[in-house]
């Protein structure tokens, strides 16, 4: 697959940053420049850490792999003549100067350092302001993943808000149960296998025809004694939830 951009600068090493540098490394793209804020902290043979702006090369491209309220300060800050994406799933496009080349470069994905990831599997989603630019980032991605589509900045916010549903609320709820568990002197590890079916099954079957559990039963009894072991800010979410699933099956 033909890539116009053989050479590209990443400004932040976070959690996506990390990934995608590592992954444009495998795939044989070379990443020269990686701007971070304390350079100290990071070496390589293979690209340059910097601190300064300045030192990215200019009419080069850059990935800006940074916090949703620092992507405007982050383009603000990048030599115009460079094109530029970002990885930001929720940050608006119309946001920013159309004139200039500026792209949605966006993994749907929770990143974190040192956890190895299958970058093929990751669905990335490209949006731009130009039909060419956008072509480019598409062909870049797809040099990475094997699932790349193009979809608007509202698209995008839904997917991300979707995301936050499946994964940050999902984790949230992992971590509750974990507290509860250590509190109780019990082992959340007996509880992974019962997580690892959950995702099985819904691999295979929307959401909807899987859903088990009390509220699911209207075993009312049941929910009165969970909600009984509770403390309030847990009774809350667990009300709530037991709410929203009692009202989704009591309309089909």
């Amino acid at each position: 697959m033909e890539n116009k951009f053989q050479k590209i600068s990443i400004v932040g090493y976070g959690n996506v940053g990390s990934h995608l540098v590592e992954a444009f490394c495998k795939a044989g793209i070379q990443v020269t420049h990686v701007l971070v804020k304390d350079p100290t902290r990071y070496h390589s043979q293979a690209y340059t850490f910097t601190s300064d702006y300045a030192e990215l090369p200019k009419n080069q491209l850059i990935i800006a792999c940074v916090p949703d309220d620092s992507v405007a300060d982050v383009i603000n800050q990048i030599d115009k003549s460079c094109p530029l994406a970002y990885t930001s799933g929720s940050v608006n496009l119309s946001n920013f100067n159309l004139s200039e080349n500026i792209g949605v470069f966006y993994p749907l994905q929770t990143f974190s350092k040192n956890v190895i990831l299958d970058i093929s599997q990751i669905p990335f989603f490209i949006e731009s302001n130009s039909v060419e630019f956008g072509k480019s980032l598409f062909d870049l991605a797809s040099m990475l993943s094997s699932n790349v589509k193009y979809a608007t900045s509202e698209e995008r916010a839904k997917l991300h808000l979707a995301a936050v549903w499946v994964n940050n609320f999902t984790n949230h709820i992992n971590y509750i149960a974990k507290e509860y568990l250590d509190s109780q002197k019990l082992d959340f590890e007996d509880l992974k296998p019962l997580l690892k079916e959950t995702i099985r099954k819904i691999d295979a079957n929307p959401p909807f025809d899987v859903q088990t559990g009390p509220a699911r039963r209207g075993d009312l009894k049941t929910i009165e004694k969970h909600l009984a072991m509770l403390e309030e800010r847990r009774k809350d979410i667990y009300h709530l939830l037991s709410e929203s699933i009692q009202k989704t099956y009591s309309k089909k």
